[in-house]
């Protein structure tokens, strides 16, 4: 997961980084807390492109999958 949250604001870029952040990794799956509901929706219909990206930068290190949630402030 470490290399995940290192790459990530290189990944999705300083707009999308200051309003998500990588939260957990378990069985494949990454888990991304986002600052809205309105955000974690945006990102769940960018996940395949966001995936393709962090493939690209951290390799087999990648999850297999992504959830986007809303955090509890939003």
């Amino acid at each position: 997961m470490a290399a995940i949250q290192g790459a990530w604001k290189a990944v999705v870029g300083e707009r999308i980084a200051a309003v998500t952040e990588v939260v957990d990794e378990r069985e494949g799956v990454l888990t991304i807390e986002c600052s809205s509901a309105v955000w974690a929706q945006e990102l769940e219909l960018m996940g395949p492109r966001i995936m393709a990206r962090l493939k690209a930068e951290i390799g087999d290190s990648a999850p297999e999958k992504m959830r986007f949630r809303a955090g509890s402030g939003g």
